[in-house]
């Protein structure tokens, strides 16, 4: 009797111990909760990210307040929630920029992409082409080659030196074997008016910055950046038909936790989000875009950072860049 006695007060203790967490878990969400875009406002990123946040944030009945904390290339913002309370109340929407190519570029970045998040949903890919000036005679990647190599160090325009778009093409110089100088910029925006005057006259973007200028025929999409065409640009090649041994990674954005915040609330996070973007609002605006819709659960998204990682990582080795 005594040790049954025992025994069950033992048990006794261990579930009163276990009951605050798991009500905690299970009466989620309680009150509002935050995410944190590390870029500034105006970008078709932050467009598309609070569009998705207000209406997961109807599904979960509570308000998610969406925060712009830009600084450091995205490491601010980011830093900020990698060090908040892992409760499900402090989520980032992040980009392969903020949480690879930092990661990858920085000795003392105060978060790891894997160790410091839990993912909880990838949102959409974004997919980035070379893209001309149409004063340029090249209408295909091969002729754009030629021409490239006939007049070497031609500029070329990017978002900054390490950017998604200067690590693609440096690679693309490399498997091409063109000659060109890179040319970094801030941000996408000011580059547009620049291939539009003829002072630079090559680039790699999202398709959606540019999907004004492409449709006047203003520019040229030569290729996609990927080894799969876009579905709404049949016609578009992609620089892995030309040249097999291009190694493009994803850019993407999604939401991420910090480290070790509870399954359930992860769970309750990723349906809430994932029917946010089956509406048709959400899905037209991110189509509109030229972007694809992604989705999916926690895991699919690890696997995404995980695949990409290591062709960010050779990417950046063969773009001569060292980590500070």
């Amino acid at each position: 009797m005594r040790r049954a006695f025992l025994t069950f007060c033992a048990a006794a203790t261990a579930l009163l111990a276990l009951t605050p967490a798991f009500a905690q878990e299970t009466a989620y969400p309680n009150k509002p909760i935050h995410v944190v875009f590390p870029y500034p406002a105006g970008s078709s990123l932050e467009v598309v990210g609070r569009l998705v946040s207000e209406r997961a944030s109807r599904i979960l009945g509570q308000p998610i307040v969406f925060e712009n904390k830009a600084g450091a290339n995205g490491i601010l913002g980011t830093t900020q929630v990698a060090r908040a309370k892992p409760d499900g109340y402090t989520l980032a929407l992040t980009t392969t920029s903020a949480l690879l190519l930092n990661s990858l570029q920085r000795k003392d970045l105060p978060y790891d992409p894997v160790r410091s998040f839990t993912p909880v949903i990838a949102v959409a890919d974004i997919p980035v082409g070379l893209i001309v000036s149409s004063r340029l005679p090249a209408t295909d990647l091969r002729a754009l080659v030629e021409q490239l190599k006939k007049q070497p160090g031609q500029p070329y325009a990017s978002v900054g030196i390490g950017s998604f778009n200067h690590l693609l093409m440096e690679q693309f110089k490399a498997v091409a074997g063109v000659d060109m100088l890179h040319v970094p910029y801030q941000g996408a925006a000011p580059i547009i008016p620049e291939l539009l005057s003829g002072r630079v006259d090559v680039t790699v973007l999202s398709v959606g910055s540019v999907l004004g200028q492409w449709k006047a025929g203003q520019v040229r999409v030569l290729a996609f950046m990927s080894d799969k065409r876009l579905a709404s640009q049949p016609g578009v090649p992609t620089m892995t038909e030309v040249f097999p041994s291009f190694r493009p990674f994803g850019n993407w954005m999604g939401f991420v936790a910090p480290a070790n915040t509870p399954e359930p609330i992860v769970r309750k996070l990723n349906a809430a989000f994932a029917q946010a973007l089956q509406l048709p609002e959400v899905r037209k605006k991110i189509e509109e875009e030229q972007w694809r819709v992604m989705g999916g659960s926690p895991q699919d998204l690890a696997r995404l950072i995980s695949n990409d990682r290591p062709m960010v990582e050779a990417a950046i080795k063969a773009a001569g860049i060292q980590p500070e």
